[in-house]
């Protein structure tokens, strides 16, 4: 029962910790203007640094070699990073609120995809919910709105259902049938990758003296470092939760971090709230929560 408990309540704080971030990364990219690239490179940096000593000092460096150079895993970083650099560019142009509702698509292509490779077995008629969700996405966001960020929003789904595939995949390898400190090992090596890409990017670009110097016009040190924290718990978190033996249960609470992301903007960052973005979001959960009892319920 412990056993079966953990993933979820790993994949709460992940998704409350994700959302977190969302709000800074809201204030970063909409009022100070900050290039994704250069967040994004000194954000992953400051999470290595802070659990590399728990990392060196515990039964964690035995599986350190062995996890850091392994393909699944740094295909996961990848895919993490690019679901990271996603939400990064979506917010430019989406409120919060929009995110919130658009991300929940991913708890209906994640399972169609699987229910198409001939994984799942589920009827036709919860294919319906996606267009629902994207329904409810177009109200929410208005047409023009959508229209204008129909490459970002469509690269944002697809990004979250490519996480979502690998994860449930890669739960079936060795990587995760481990104790506490061999997952944190594969915690630490996927913030190594994820940094060495964002590097790769920065290079990419030509913003060489970002990888050096500290942009302090751009980034406040509070927020580096309380990011940098919050970088660490999601990431980690992360990991603990696709452990789940029914992952696709455990995936729409990994996929609420926009709608709590919403309202933590409204809180902190005095974004409003109106009562037809509650009623989104509202509708977005109900869909997801169908959702999730047809998987349960068909799997029984």
């Amino acid at each position: 029962m412990a056993s079966d408990l953990l993933p979820v309540m790993a994949s709460v704080i992940s998704s409350l910790s994700r959302a977190g971030l969302n709000v800074i990364d809201r204030k970063q990219f909409r009022q100070e203007e900050v290039c994704p690239l250069v967040i994004g490179y000194w954000n992953n940096l400051l999470p290595i640094f802070l659990i590399l000593p728990i990392i060196i000092f515990s039964p964690s460096s035995n599986y350190l070699l062995n996890d850091i150079s392994s393909l699944e895993i740094i295909f996961l970083a990848l895919l993490i990073q690019w679901v990271a650099y996603s939400f990064s560019f979506a917010f430019r142009n989406l409120r919060v609120t929009d995110i919130a509702v658009l991300t929940k698509a991913a708890d209906i292509t994640v399972p169609f995809v699987l229910a198409m490779l001939g994984f799942y077995l589920i009827t036709y008629s919860f294919f319906f919910l996606l267009p629902a969700i994207l329904v409810i996405f177009i109200c929410s966001a208005g047409m023009n709105i959508v229209k204008k960020t129909f490459k970002s929003s469509l690269v944002l789904v697809l990004a979250l259902t490519a996480q979502g595939l690998y994860s449930y995949f890669v739960g079936f390898t060795i990587y995760f049938d481990r104790d506490f400190w061999g997952l944190l090992s594969v915690a630490f090596s996927v913030l190594v990758w994820r940094f060495i890409f964002s590097s790769g990017l920065m290079l990419y670009r030509q913003r060489i003296p970002h990888l050096y110097y500290f942009p302090r016009q751009f980034l406040t040190m509070d927020g580096f470092y309380f990011r940098g924290l919050l970088t660490v718990v999601t990431q980690v978190t992360f990991i603990f939760a696709i452990t789940a033996n029914n992952l696709l249960a455990v995936w729409p609470i990994l996929n609420a971090t926009g709608c709590l992301g919403a309202v933590f903007a409204y809180f902190f960052l005095g974004e409003k709230l109106a009562p037809k973005d509650i009623i989104f979001i509202l509708f977005t959960f109900l869909i997801s929560g169908v959702a999730v009892f047809v998987l349960n319920y068909e799997k029984l």
